[in-house]
């Protein structure tokens, strides 16, 4: 198939599910005609939470532009040979990696089965034992996986319900403040240090973050934000809008400003959905009860492309820099490549 008439590239010929020639004037048996839309890589989305079933994930992620997921264990267990094997076997058109929980109940996992079974990446929240917190980086490194951090103090945040700001104080409602997400990424930095592993900082949110972050050294530590901070602030929450109670919080406008300028300077390494399934029925509650989250990976690719940025840079971020990372034979439209593509229109829709 020749893939003909595109704005922002030759014509693109796919033979077998990989791209085989780009130039002009291709000739094929199958010819599409783009009328002018731009194309690029179906998007890798590091950060969806395993929140509902893997059919539905696949249906969201193939509507959303999104061909590659990575799914990050919160909300349901995968901690042993059968969490991994009922994700791995389940029939999908999306390729799915899965990282596991590293910790569980206190206790480091089968760090090495899990591995050798097929996980890609090993998920740790930032404030668990310190102890175990140096095995499992010492296990990162022996088995060559990057972790996955959730940088925040469930200690610190408590009760928190929103971002810490006048407009928490106005509403009534217990503030998450930036500290309790910089000071673990202080922590795991020094941390880092002392061991040859690949760090992902997932859902960065804060410009002291951010600061912390400059010197990182960018060959193994990685920083990750979320499309929900790239685009709306605290005040989305008005009166109690539970729609936009999510976790991390949404910031202030000082620290959306920053997270843009940084993807601008591409300081950001991955932009990813942070997909939390949530139905109506749990946010159709009183603020403090509702549960965090925004469900968006089906309009993913939409999302992101809307931003006001380079669309190369922003291909880097969701496509390129995430298939590096995994090494994956894709993310970008290149000779040789698995074709996993998508095409938006003149109106930004894909």
């Amino acid at each position: 198939m020749v893939i003909k008439n595109l704005s922002n590239s030759e014509d693109i010929q796919i033979k077998d599910g990989i791209i085989v020639n780009i130039g002009d004037n291709l000739v094929d048996d199958e010819v599409f005609d783009a009328e002018g839309a731009e194309i690029y890589s179906a998007l890798i989305d590091l950060n969806v939470k395993n929140s509902e079933s893997i059919s539905i994930l696949n249906r969201k992620a193939l509507s959303g532009g999104v061909g590659t997921i990575l799914m990050i264990p919160c909300h349901k267990p995968i901690y042993n040979k059968l969490h991994l094997a009922y994700n791995l076997t389940k029939e999908k058109e999306i390729e799915l990696l899965v990282a596991i929980e590293s910790i569980h109940d206190n206790k480091l996992t089968d760090i090495h089965i899990l591995v050798d079974k097929g996980a890609k990446a090993l998920f740790l929240n930032s404030d668990e034992d310190m102890n175990l917190v140096k095995r499992v980086f010492q296990y990162a490194e022996m088995l060559k996986v990057p972790i996955f951090i959730n940088a925040n103090n469930r200690s610190l945040i408590g009760d928190g319900q929103m971002n810490a700001s006048d407009k928490s104080y106005n509403l009534g409602l217990e503030g998450i403040d930036n500290y309790v997400e910089s000071i673990e990424v202080a922590k795991i930095l020094e941390f880092s240090n002392y061991f040859d592993v690949k760090i992902v900082f997932q859902s960065i949110t804060t410009k002291e973050s951010l600061e912390l972050l400059k010197g990182r050294d960018r060959e193994k530590i990685f920083v990750d934000v979320c499309i929900d901070n790239l685009l709306y602030t605290d005040e989305m929450i008005g009166d109690y809008n539970t729609l936009f109670k999510t976790f991390p919080p949404l910031r202030s406008e000082e620290d959306r400003k920053s997270l843009l300028e940084a993807v601008k300077r591409e300081d950001i390494d991955f932009i990813s959905s942070n997909h939390i399934a949530v139905t109506d029925e749990h946010k159709d509650l009183a603020f403090e009860e509702a549960e965090f989250g925004i469900p968006k990976l089906e309009k993913f690719a939409e999302l992101v492309y809307s931003l006001d940025i380079d669309r190369k840079i922003i291909e880097k971020m969701v496509s390129k820099n995430p298939a590096k990372l995994f090494n994956l034979n894709e993310g970008s439209i290149e000779v040789g490549k698995r074709a996993k593509l998508i095409l938006i229109n003149k109106s930004g829709n894909e």
